[in-house]
């Protein structure tokens, strides 16, 4: 969704900017909901685990954003997929070739939209995915309207993938301090600064092996990749972040032969570049 409505108002479609954002607004508030930050650093996952569990009525709320939401896409579309003008904007623009992807070592729904069905979520098989029924979303024409494509529907795909995940959320014990804290009142310990919700599990730290260490997850925008090299300390010697945006930001200047000035932002938007990846 951020990559949707900066893309249509980058290519003149002001409308879909808005609409668009009223459902992210509702995420936000289920991440805020979970986590108590609306927007990055969710300070939330940890090593074996999360911060906290979810709070009461969190998993309902989510389905009830999934049966919302699908229907959402298709509005999305009706007012998007066939208009002539968003056509004529991006189809046959910035056409990058399934052997031209590769060679530049493209990932996400930048490669996905060339014809390589390709997902680290099915190739790395991590995680519970595996457990899961869902599919690769690809398209074969590699020009920006087949990025659109490629993207909407995984957002149709997410939802079934979270349909899933929420019916198998495992039970047990969980520690509910918030629900402690409303119980006892406003003089209740669990008050205290210490169990505020960023401190209440403190990441743990351990010692990094020896040796170069690689672990990639498939994000968003494609690859998302850790490089470290530790020295047996608990600091890395050296610490590298693959970016994905950054990396399919290379093949710019290559399909850029031929464009017009105008479908320069086209192009941009579709590959879907964040600066701040491309500056660090």
């Amino acid at each position: 969704l951020l990559w949707l409505g900066p893309f249509l108002a980058d290519v003149g479609a002001q409308t879909p900017f808005f609409y668009i954002f009223r459902e992210r607004e509702m995420i936000y508030d289920l991440w805020e909901a979970a986590t108590g930050q609306r927007l990055i650093n969710n300070n939330y996952f940890r090593i074996g685990g999360v911060a906290a569990d979810l709070t009461y009525g969190w998993v309902d709320k989510c389905r009830d954003f999934c049966d919302y939401f699908y229907p959402k896409v298709d509005e999305y579309e009706k007012l998007i997929t066939n208009n002539p003008i968003f056509r004529r904007r991006v189809e046959g623009i910035g056409t990058i070739s399934r052997q031209e992807a590769i060679n530049w070592g493209l990932s996400g729904p930048t490669l996905r939209a060339s014809g390589v069905k390709w997902d680290l979520r099915q190739v790395d098989r991590y995680e519970c995915y595996d457990d899961l029924d869902w599919d690769v979303q690809y398209a074969t024409e590699g020009d920006c309207m087949a990025r659109y494509v490629v993207r909407v529907r995984e957002m149709r795909e997410s939802v079934k993938i979270l349909r899933q995940a929420l019916d198998g959320l495992p039970g047990g014990p969980y520690e509910n301090l918030e629900a402690k804290r409303i119980a006892e009142g406003p003089k209740s310990k669990w008050n205290d600064f210490e169990y505020q919700f960023l401190g209440k599990r403190i990441p743990p730290t351990f010692k990094i092996p020896e040796g170069e260490h690689y672990v990639r997850v498939e994000s968003g925008k494609g690859e998302l990749g850790i490089y470290l090299i530790g020295n047996n300390n608990i600091f890395p010697w050296r610490w590298k972040i693959r970016a994905a945006d950054f990396n399919n930001l290379q093949v710019v200047p290559h399909i850029l032969k031929g464009a017009k000035v105008a479908d320069l932002v086209a192009i941009l938007g579709s590959i879907d570049v964040i600066m701040g990846s491309v500056d660090r």
